[in-house]
């Protein structure tokens, strides 16, 4: 007999969390020279960034409290990345995500080639956390700020 398997996540975001994004996004948007908006969670990405009123592409933030060298990729969910995809693809823009690691806020665009592995957390013990990963080369991601050379590097898009 087949069970019914629920559906229903729990909510892991936290206000620090949000704080942390909020932080994050203030110094790209001062960086790019865009505004932000915060997304419904049903766009599935953190935030969409506009100039001069008009919408120049989305974004996913996330922070990790290691180095950017610690890894050679950064790994996030497939239905993350399709979603990110959908919604450039729709509006003609871009979809990026931007990574604040202890020494570098970086960006990729969600277009760049990935490898696709499953993968995931087991820390939570959520049978949804495990899934298919995408493996995001860490070397593509363009620097915005690099505190390890007292912000000299800044990429633009």
């Amino acid at each position: 007999m087949i069970t019914s398997m629920d559906y229903s996540r729990p909510k892991y975001e936290t206000s620090y969390d949000l704080s942390n994004e909020g932080s994050i996004i203030k110094i790209v948007s001062n960086k790019w020279n865009v505004n932000f908006c915060k997304l419904p969670l049903s766009y599935r990405l953190d935030y969409a960034l506009y100039k001069s009123d008009n919408l120049r592409g989305f974004c996913e933030v996330k922070r990790r409290k290691y180095r950017k060298s610690d890894f050679q990729t950064y790994i996030i969910s497939l239905d993350k990345v399709i979603k990110a995809r959908e919604l450039a693809s729709i509006t003609n823009t871009k979809s990026v995500l931007i990574v604040s690691w202890v020494d570098v806020i970086g960006w990729i665009d969600f277009n760049n080639d990935f490898v696709c592995r499953q993968g995931g957390r087991v820390d939570r013990s959520d049978w949804q956390d495990v899934e298919p990963m995408c493996h995001f080369n860490i070397q593509e991601f363009k620097p915005i700020v690099d505190w390890r050379n007292n912000d000299k590097q800044v990429g633009e898009e």
